[in-house]
């Protein structure tokens, strides 16, 4: 027979049961405790009447510390989960402190929870078991657990960052196969690779070229007997830039040892110190190259004790005294010259206060020559600024010394003649300012010699002159070409003087320009006596034009008259006579243009014309006059010019003649036009006999004839060219020739467009 448990023995199971247990109503939102048993009144340190038919709330009211928790509402809403879902409902680790019973104090307490619906016959909630556990240490075990984690996860997080962010390079090594476990930013930037191709690799599959150089044997090394390895200064090839170059390091390998102390592999800390090692090599190549710079300049190096006069020397230093070997410092003190030991007893005291020593003396040798020499040091002090120390030099300065006055005499010598040539002679740097002058150009303009330096000199210039004179040499500074210039100067006497300047350009060795030097020469006579010349050629040319004149008119008239008798042959000579008559009529103008630009009265009858028509024109009358030539034209639209329209056909017509006259054995010309930057340009091209290279800048000089045997096969008097060159350059032109002997020239010329044709 099964025994039965009667009704109060349930009640005594209830208040035996370990399990705190309180059995509450359902009449929210009180949620009275309808019964509760021993092991919740130790839980809770509560007494029976304290709770029975009191609200939950009531009896266990919220801390008024703790404002986080909000255990009240989360209680409510199990309380609610479980009669609603009449499902137990299982709150776990959430904070609920108890009272402190006769106090106004609490006791933090953290509980899980289940709260478990009872049913009644008709399936509803009639009232439930609240069942909490204290858990209490074991949720602060567990939360000292989780904090010892995050310190811990914390700590290796700062040590990685160290790891990682550390100025030398780091690496963790694993096994005999060096499997780069581990390795920070700066040993990968050392390695020239990145951090991806380096995990997880054999160290020197990911730098072949450091094998075989024993770095393998030395990690293997520390690995098996886990004694540590110190290198410094030891040199790698490592790849950079696509390239192997030499790099030198200072490194440790520390045994890596696990937990159990187990070595299973080698910490790598590297530094690299090329920059210290190039830089430490360069100073004792630097001492190197100065003992062999000392040997090879004969210093002699001297140390001298002030605090007890005693002195070490070189054997150069005892050599350059005249003496075979080092000897006593009052050996070398005494073949000092007797004129020289004051200035060299006042160096030596000035010394100690100015930190230097240094003088120039000279001495006796023991056969009576004499030498220079020049001493210098540097004084050292001890700590309470006391001169203890003289480290110097020693240099036998007796060629420099003569060749110094040699110098002197040579320079004293050289202002003598410059002093005393006629001509003034001058200095320029690579600037453009002058930087000497001799004293007869300021025997002309009495200013003084400081006056003149810089572009002090343009000041000597009459005001007319001056600023196209000081341009012409700026631009011909700026080209580093030869300068050349004519202007007047206002002369010490009271006289106003013409000058010619002329400057060669100064180059150094590597071609670079360091300025002018130059003369310049009183040609006021030289004027005169051109003015003179400019004055009897206008006479003459005058005086032959009228008779010249008068005979040409005679000579067409005896032609028609010897024509008209039919007299062919007298007629055809009178002919020929007219022809030279021309060539006298064109050779007097020519010379009756030279003196009016000379004199400054050519005239220019400036007005606009077109620019092709006038070209169309002469061309189509010149071709009437040739019999070998053809004149090839190439013409472009052109447009409007502004100038002496006579003038400019008279240039035209002696380049295209000129042409002609200077190529025989050709049978064209090329004429042709261009249009830029608002300039016409005109060219000849012939095919004759050109120029030479050194004779091109001449071809535009007065009486400029070609020389040689060509001489008196191209008669005329040279006065052509320059003619057309002044008629260009007076219309705001430029006028040039590119030549190459035997194969012909090019003449070239540019005028100012007024308008363009459109």
């Amino acid at each position: 027979m099964v025994k039965k448990v009667p009704a109060s023995g349930y009640k005594d199971i209830f208040n035996a049961n370990p399990a705190t247990i309180l059995v509450m109503d359902v009449d929210a939102p009180s949620y009275t405790i309808l019964d509760v048993n021993e092991a919740y009144l130790k839980a809770t340190n509560s007494d029976r009447e304290a709770l029975v038919g009191k609200s939950v709330f009531a009896a266990f009211p919220a801390n008024p510390t703790d404002e986080v928790s909000e255990n009240i509402e989360r209680t409510i809403f199990s309380f609610e989960q479980a009669i609603q879902t009449k499902k137990p409902h299982t709150m776990y680790n959430y904070r609920y402190d108890i009272p402190i019973r006769g106090t106004d104090e609490f006791e933090e307490r953290w509980w899980t929870t289940t709260n478990i619906p009872i049913l009644n016959e008709q399936g509803d909630v009639s009232y439930f078991i609240h069942s909490p556990t204290n858990v209490t240490e074991l949720y602060k075990l567990a939360e000292r657990e989780r904090a010892g984690v995050e310190a811990l996860k914390e700590q290796r997080a700062q040590l990685l960052s160290f790891f990682m962010q550390a100025p030398v390079g780091i690496a963790i090594l694993k096994g005999p196969a060096q499997i780069v476990e581990l390795i920070n930013p700066t040993l990968t930037i050392i390695y020239g690779k990145t951090v991806d191709e380096m995990l997880g690799q054999p160290l020197f599959d990911a730098l072949p070229h450091v094998k075989g150089l024993g770095y393998e044997e030395l990690l293997n090394q520390v690995r098996l007997t886990g004694v540590p390895f110190k290198g410094d200064g030891y040199p790698a090839p490592m790849l950079r830039n696509g390239k192997l170059e030499s790099a030198y390091f200072n490194f440790v390998y520390e045994p890596f040892r696990e937990i159990d102390g187990n070595i299973s592999g080698v910490i790598v800390v590297a530094l690299e110190v090329t920059e210290q090692f190039n830089a430490r090599k360069q100073v004792e190549d630097a001492e190197e190259r100065a003992r062999l710079a000392i040997d090879a300049v004969g210093l002699g190096i001297f140390d001298l004790d002030l605090l007890t006069g005693e002195m070490i020397t070189s054997n150069q230093f005892a050599n350059i005294f005249g003496y075979d070997q080092p000897v006593a410092r009052a050996e070398y003190v005494k073949v000092f010259h007797p004129d020289d030991t004051e200035a060299r007893a006042q160096a030596h005291a000035e010394a100690p206060a100015t930190g230097r020593l240094f003088y120039e003396a000279r001495v006796i040798w023991s056969d009576q020559s004499v030498h220079w020499v020049r001493v210098e040091g540097k004084v050292f002090y001890n700590g309470a600024g006391m001169a203890t120390r003289i480290l110097g030099t020693l240099l036998d300065i007796t060629e420099q010394k003569e060749a110094k006055e040699a110098l002197a005499l040579s320079e004293q010598l050289l202002t003598s003649i410059t002093s005393a040539a006629p001509a003034c002679l001058w200095m320029s740097d690579a600037e453009g300012l002058l930087t000497y002058i001799n004293q007869t150009w300021i025997d002309w303009t009495g200013m003084s010699y400081e006056a003149h330096l810089g572009m002090g000199w343009t000041d000597a210039i009459v005001p007319e002159d001056r600023e196209k004179a000081t341009k012409k040499f700026i631009n011909d500074c700026a080209e580093r070409r030869l300068y050349e210039s004519e202007f007047r100067i206002d002369h010490v006497d009271g006289t106003r003087r013409w000058c010619v300047a002329n400057g060669r350009p100064q180059f150094n060795n590597d071609g670079s320009f360091t300025g002018y030097i130059g003369a310049c020469v009183d040609i006021t006579e030289q004027k005169h006596l051109q003015q003179q010349k400019d004055d009897f050629i206008a006479i003459a040319s005058h005086e032959l034009k009228t008779p010249v004149t008068s005979i040409k008119a005679y000579t067409q008239v005896v032609e028609k008259m010897l024509q008209t008798k039919g007299e062919a042959k007298e007629a055809a000579m009178i002919s020929k006579m007219d022809v030279q008559i021309n060539r006298l009529t064109s050779l007097i103008g020519d010379l009756l243009d030279v003196t009016k630009i000379n004199s400054g009265k050519l005239q220019f009858n400036d007005q606009e014309f077109d620019f092709n028509q006038l070209m169309n024109e002469l061309l189509e009358d010149l071709q009437r006059t040739m019999v070998k030539h053809t004149i090839e034209k190439r013409f472009e639209p052109t447009g409007i010019v502004y100038g002496d329209r006579d003038r400019i056909g008279q240039v035209i017509t002696n380049l295209i003649t000129n042409a002609v006259k200077y190529s025989p054995n050709a049978d064209k010309i090329i004429v042709y036009n261009s249009v830029k930057d608002d300039e016409v340009t005109l060219c000849i091209e012939d095919f004759g006999i050109g120029i030479a290279k050194e004779n091109i800048n001449r071809v535009f000089e007065q009486f400029y004839r070609v020389s040689g045997e060509m001489q008196h096969t191209f008669p005329g008097l040279g006065l052509g060219l320059y003619i057309s060159s002044e008629i260009i350059k007076r219309e705001g032109g430029r006028i040039w020739v590119t030549s190459e002997e035997g194969r012909g020239s090019t003449f070239c010329f540019s005028l100012p467009l007024k308008k363009h044709l459109i």
